[in-house]
This record gives C-alpha cells, structure tokens and sequence, in this order.
C-alpha cells in the first residue's frame, strides 16, 4: 500500500457531506453478495462532495473504485486496496418537470422507472427489472427489448478523476454496444432525460408484461451479476454455454443456472474465486467447442488469481 489510509481517512472526516469507513465488507453492497473489505470507504451525500474526494484521491494518487449499486461486478475476496466511493442511496432521487426527469446517479434504475410509467414518461419501461443504478446504466449504455438509455439521455454530469467538474451533451456522448466510452473516464452524480408522453395504464401494461417475461426467463431467486458475459455477434453466449453442456456446471458455491445458462449464480456462499474459476472453465470450454471467444460483461474488481478450473 502506498498511501496512509489514516492521512486520507483524516481528510475525508473534514468533509461535512460524506460518510467515511475503514475496512468496510463490500459484499453486502453488491447482488453478488460477494466481496471482501475495502481499506476506505467513502459515500458522499452531494455532488460537490464527490468533486472534492476525488482531487484528494487524485492528489494522493490513491487506487480508486466507484461503487454504484453494484450489479454487474465481481469483487474479489481479497477486497479492494484503496478508496471505495460509493454512488448509491447516499446519492439518489429525482425532479420530475413536464418531459424531461433530473435523476441521481445512484437512484436504482428499477425504482425511477416505475416513477417514470407512473407519470406517463415513455422510453425506459421495457428497461423495467435491469438491476442497478442510473450511472451505471448510462456507462454500460443499458438497454433491453429493442430500448437504450442512450435513447432518453439529454446530458450527464458529474466529475473527471482529477476532481474537475464534468458535463456532457447527448451529441458529446458516443454510446455504443453496453458501453459508453466518453463516460469512462468520469465519475457521474445526475443525469436529465426527454421522455414521450403516452397513457398511464398502456405504460404499466407494458412494464408489468416485461417484468413478468424476466421472471419466466432469469433466474432471480439467487445472488447475480446479472449476465456475464456480452452477446458475440451471431450467437446467445447462454445458448453457446448450455450447447457446451455446462448448464448447472457448479465451482464451491457457484452454479451455472438451469434457467438460463448466461447466469453464473451464488447458490451456496460462494466465494469470488468460485465464480472467476466457473467464468474461466465456461470460457475455456466454449472456445474450445465453438471457436467463439466470450466477451464478459461483469467487471472484475481487485486481484484475482488463475488456477484450473
């Protein structure tokens, strides 16, 4: 470590707006459930202050992770070596004005769109049920069922890692394919969307019919990531996985789901180090059955050692 965590921890406390931890477990903060400690934990409770911890990380040139509402990640057991700045409940909520929404960045996507149908704000109800944040669906571009948040966004704010502010147009804003390339280089506090008016009870209709679809068809009676892996061009990564007959394939307490092979689940306490083994064996597996190289969605977060599968 080469930093002094409690010069760091000393200057963060200064902070009126922030909450400051040390040795904080980080697997109850994701859907994993999984995770090991972080040496400092931060939450700041308003932009500015998210600013102001990051020209302290920066300065100190300190290892820094940003934690939304931690879907789509794996934290290794070993934890995170450095400053966590968690972007979640701390920072959430909306305004509502006509058509347009202004939404914290760590608002869950789920809750603000059940917000949105409820006041006849159309564009993100076939989005109903992706898990997370609203940051973390605008860097990974979220989308479902033909919708994109890219679709909605007018502008993002937020701060670059040096602690100056940061703020983005739709049009300075290059979306792609689950990512967002010009957003990876800064922290987001807040977002505005346009939205379509449509009626109330069409919206709920629809959302109700997509969340039961994600019922039928994911398996969410077990911790996730969500998917693991992204889809290869013209194939389903689940497809390819249960073809290579690796459906319920299980490492320690982690299991590839009956339900739908594109999830990797812990179903007993697993570690991380189960789930990265299971991630490199199906990896391995499909390459060798069908030349396709699985590209992962979930991030990978602190070390994590390869040892067979």
């Amino acid at each position: 470590m080469n930093f002094d965590p409690a010069s760091v921890v000393s200057q963060f406390t200064k902070l009126a707006d922030a909450e400051v931890k040390t040795d904080e477990i980080l697997a109850p903060y994701t859907s994993y459930q999984i995770g090991g400690p972080t040496t400092i934990w931060v939450a700041p409770e308003t932009a500015e202050a998210v600013g102001r911890i990051l020209e302290i990380v920066n300065a100190a040139h300190i290892p820094l992770f940003i934690l939304g509402r931690g879907s789509n990640l794996l934290v290794s057991d070993k934890g995170w070596q450095g400053v966590t700045l968690y972007v979640g409940e701390n920072l959430s909520g909306w305004t509502i004005d006509d058509r347009d929404a202004s939404v914290l960045a760590g608002t869950l996507l789920t809750d603000f769109i059940h917000i949105a149908v409820a006041n006849g704000l159309a564009g993100m109800e076939l989005m109903a049920g992706i898990p997370g944040g609203v940051g973390g669906a605008l860097r990974m571009n979220a989308g479902a069922f033909g919708q994109e948040i890219e679709s909605v966004t007018v502008s993002v704010k937020g701060f670059r890692f040096d602690g100056s502010p940061f703020d983005a147009a739709r049009n300075e804003i290059d979306f792609d394919y689950r990512r967002a390339p010009a957003l990876e280089n800064a922290v987001i506090t807040s977002a505005c969307f346009r939205f379509n008016r449509e009626q109330i009870p069409v919206l709920k209709q629809r959302m109700q019919e997509i969340l039961a679809l994600r019922a039928r068809k994911q398996p969410l009676e077990y911790p996730s990531c969500g998917s693991v892996f992204k889809r290869p061009p013209g194939y389903y990564a689940g497809a390819l996985i249960e073809e290579a007959g690796l459906k319920g394939e299980r490492i320690g307490g982690a299991m590839v789901s009956e339900k739908h092979s594109g999830f990797i689940l812990n179903v007993d306490n697993a570690a991380a180090a189960d789930v990265y083994a299971l991630i490199r064996r199906i990896e391995d597996t499909v390459l060798k059955s069908f030349g396709v190289r699985l590209d992962r969605e979930v991030k990978l977060i602190g070390e994590f050692e390869d040892t067979p599968g």
